[in-house]
């Protein structure tokens, strides 16, 4: 799967919109909204265009998708197929750690 349409290539989705949302929430806890920006209350489309002005002051490293390293083969003991499906009785694994008990 490549990068959605309309995105930047490297640039993650999740990360511009935390971006985007933490700013937001501090404007809205610091600033009274009579001192929005005057953006704030225009249509979808200034709203988008003041977005994407500023996107362009956005460092780069801030929004990188993060890739993940090859996986890392684990060697697994082998163990002799009967072994691994022999039954053992309660009984007899309780009697056998009698003996052993200090």
């Amino acid at each position: 799967p490549g990068p959605s349409p309309g995105s930047v290539a490297g640039a993650s989705p999740y990360h511009l919109a935390v971006q985007v949302g933490s700013r937001y929430e501090g404007m809205l806890v610091a600033l009274p909204v009579e001192h929005w920006p005057t953006w704030a209350d225009g249509s979808a489309s200034t709203l988008a265009q003041r977005l994407l002005e500023l996107a362009r002051h956005i460092k780069p490293g801030q929004v990188a998708t993060s890739k993940r390293g090859p996986k890392v083969k684990k060697t697994r003991e082998w163990v002799d197929g009967a072994a691994a499906r022999a039954h053992v009785s309660t009984a007899r694994v309780i009697e056998a750690s009698k003996g052993k008990r200090p």
